[in-house]
């Protein structure tokens, strides 16, 4: 088989651990029970088994077990966490929300709950003020994400809780992008959506925290499974290999950070330096350890991509990847449409190293050069 491109898309997923495969890998055939299954053993050990999985990810984010819920992703997740509101309420998000946040806003506004969308400034932060003068005295809840995926940006999540807090309304952060990465806290929220897939875990498997005292209403009913948030068999190698990805992660996610801060560091420099009409989209600081978006002047994206074949790149997020025009959070920070159209994203992760900045300067210069010699042409 042909050798792969070097990897440089962590924000769309990641690759899972071997070790998160080796635990996995018995509850496949071995272990195979389905923990709903109590009144034998091989249910018996699935449901011990998603049960211990369930504390070591509550111990990662220092809450109650009983708070912790799994699903089959992130996007469920949100689907969940907004899903307690009603028509009359008022929701406040943001126009840097993960679609799976958005589209269900809009659905929800179409029903009779009132939507409001906050403006975030030239590097995609979210200002507490804004939020307090959004604020109405029906308003339910507030759902804005931790960190971005496709720009970095960390918002001030403990902010966003204490006010929230003041006016006694429910606070839900989409911590997908932040949770492995950086240090969180899920006590500054009401409700958390995680996923499993972002962190070197598995695909199609998430988590959402719901502080205990808040009432939900599920997506899915049927058997009553995650009692009762979310009906359906649970995937036990899932949680499993999820709840060793964290486990992983407490023990490496800092110096994990600091190298990949490093890198990131490097390369924009040297983008910056070294080919021109290149600029930096999202924040200066407080940005994810590992994340850099650049637009390159004169390019399209979609060009740049498919001549840079020793390396798998993207141009935003991988939900939104199929769609054309330009991304809806560029747009939302002021980057024009000509700069998002030819924005990429690199997404630095654990298997990177400094010769592949090296070597990705090296093919970034002379594309870059190529096309626009063709353009110009």
């Amino acid at each position: 088989m042909p050798e792969l491109p070097i990897y440089l898309d962590h924000h769309a997923t990641t690759p899972c651990d071997p070790r998160v495969a080796d635990a996995m890998l018995p509850f496949f055939s071995q272990n195979f029970g389905n923990p709903a299954s109590l009144t034998h053993e091989h249910g018996r050990r699935a449901a011990n088994a998603v049960e211990d999985a369930r504390i070591a990810i509550a111990r990662f984010f220092e809450v109650q077990p009983n708070e912790i819920y799994f699903t089959a992703g992130a996007t469920e997740s949100n689907n969940i966490a907004l899903n307690l509101l009603a028509p009359g309420d008022h929701l406040i998000t943001s126009a840097v929300e993960h679609k799976s946040v958005l589209a269900p806003a809009q659905r929800l506004e179409k029903r009779g709950v009132e939507l409001t969308i906050l403006k975030p400034d030239r590097e995609g932060f979210i200002h507490a003020g804004a939020l307090r003068e959004a604020m109405r005295p029906n308003t339910r809840l507030v759902s804005i994400e931790t960190a971005n995926g496709e720009i970095g940006t960390i918002q001030p999540t403990e902010e966003f809780a204490a006010i929230c807090r003041e006016r006694g309304v429910l606070y839900h952060t989409d911590m997908t992008q932040a949770a492995g990465k950086i240090a969180v806290k899920l006590t500054d929220a009401d409700l958390a959506s995680f996923s499993g897939h972002k962190l070197y875990g598995p695909k199609g498997i998430g988590g959402l925290y719901i502080r205990r005292g808040v009432r939900v209403e599920p997506l899915i009913v049927g058997g009553g499974q995650e009692k009762k948030i979310r009906s359906g068999t649970v995937n036990v190698p899932g949680v499993i290999g999820m709840a060793e990805a964290f486990r992983i992660r407490k023990e490496e996610m800092d110096e994990e950070g600091k190298r990949l801060t490093a890198l990131r560091n490097t390369l924009r420099e040297r983008v910056t330096t070294e080919i021109a009409g290149a600029s930096v989209n999202g924040p200066r600081e407080l940005r994810l350890p590992g994340n850099l978006n650049v637009s390159f002047d004169r390019i399209e994206a979609d060009s740049l991509i498919v001549a840079m074949r020793r390396f798998s790149l993207s141009s935003g997020s991988a939900c939104s990847s199929g769609e054309r025009g330009p991304s809806p959070v560029l747009t939302a920070i002021g980057v024009s449409e000509a700069a998002a159209l030819g924005s990429i994203r690199f997404g630095l992760g654990k298997s990177n190293i400094e010769e592949h900045i090296a070597m990705l300067m090296d093919d970034l210069k002379r594309i870059v050069a190529k096309l626009r010699e063709i353009s110009a042409a």
